[in-house]
């Protein structure tokens, strides 16, 4: 079976308070449907995780958040009966001053959500391609994990 890897982050912000996280809604593609996840992307030849998150970060959305690496969790799917996808997912703090400007072509749309909101749009998306349980957990201890370290 052939592994591929992909990196990306889980982009967070205090609203009055309250932690909200940025999720984006990709294109369909291919076999799959359109879903809501954390932005991120396959790593290019030669390039570390680290690096793949903030430039899949910065192409999907605009952003350059403040990364915090000391947090990464780590997913597997199958894309297809010959291919299994990897994706670590590291934390990451939104700069108020930047805009979001997302990448048309991969990014139909975004959402500021509190975790509660966040965990209803992710576990909301239970077909066949998109295991939702492997992002709800990963958001789960990225909530704690800030609830810990804010």
């Amino acid at each position: 079976m052939k592994a591929e890897h992909s990196a990306g982050a889980i982009i967070w912000r205090k609203n009055n308070e309250e932690i909200e996280y940025l999720l984006i809604q990709s294109q369909p593609y291919k076999q799959f449907k359109s879903a809501w996840a954390f932005s991120k992307g396959h790593l290019e030849a030669g390039e570390t995780e680290r690096d793949a998150a903030k430039r899949e970060v910065f192409e999907e959305v605009g952003l350059k958040p403040e990364f915090d690496f000391d947090f990464h969790e780590s997913y597997s799917y199958k894309v297809t009966s010959e291919i299994e996808k990897t994706v670590t997912l590291f934390l990451a703090k939104y700069k108020a001053d930047q805009k979001i400007k997302r990448q048309e072509s991969e990014i139909r749309s975004t959402d500021w959500l509190n975790y509660r909101d966040a965990q209803d749009r992710i576990r909301k998306q239970n077909f066949k391609e998109f295991k939702f349980e492997d992002l709800s957990a990963i958001l789960a201890k990225a909530n704690t994990y800030l609830l810990e370290h804010e």
